[in-house]
């Protein structure tokens, strides 16, 4: 079953970069995925924790090119940096127990500023790097090296917009061995979601 697996997305992989080559010489429009929206609350990014933060829905096989963060920091020597995983919804608005599907093989820094934004920092992830998933409901995930640097956030009360808000999930993980390979069966979670966290790539 593993191996089908494997071959699927190996072959959706290699017809994506075919359309993506494609896209690029014709101009086809990607998609986005996750929340473009600048939120109004803020929070600190947790080092050495697995932070499930946005959750997208995906109907064809995607290819994942950029990362964006709405993010302010300060003081930076650029040693902050993050890995980028998905795992799957497990069916009930969690990521809670379900198996990593994909995560960036590198680590994306914050940039070496006095000052940065608040504002969108963007990653070109490179072809290596290209995060590739099937049909379904994931989320959007970091493992940071650092507890520093403030991303922006969605906060709802009761009686709030449930349809909009929705819970993100945590658990401690050691940046040094990247993402586990299971998401925690019994994650924190906080009402603070979604955050200002998307992607953008192409579907086939």
């Amino acid at each position: 079953m593993k191996s089908r697996v494997s071959i699927y997305l190996m072959s959706a992989t290699l017809f994506i970069v075919s359309q993506l080559i494609l896209s690029q010489t014709f101009g086809a429009a990607g998609v986005i995925l996750g929340d473009p929206n600048v939120e109004q609350w803020s929070d600190t990014i947790g080092g050495n924790i697995v932070q499930a933060y946005t959750v997208i829905t995906v109907n064809a096989p995607t290819l994942i090119t950029t990362v964006s963060m709405f993010l302010l920091y300060s003081g930076s020597d650029g040693s902050q940096c993050m890995y980028f995983g998905i795992y799957p919804d497990n069916g009930s608005g969690s990521p809670a127990g379900q198996r990593l599907v994909t995560a960036t093989k590198q680590a994306y820094c914050l940039g070496s500023a006095s000052t940065w934004g608040p504002a969108w920092q963007t990653w070109k992830l490179p072809p290596y790097d290209y995060l590739t998933i099937g049909p379904g409901t994931y989320w959007l995930c970091t493992l940071a090296k650092q507890t520093y640097g403030t991303v922006y956030h969605y906060s709802y009360a009761s009686g709030a917009d449930w349809s909009y808000g929705a819970s993100s999930y945590y658990f401690a993980a050691t940046f040094d061995y990247g993402f586990p390979q299971f998401f925690s069966s019994n994650p924190s979670s906080a009402t603070e979601g979604p955050y200002s966290f998307y992607v953008t790539g192409i579907t086939a």
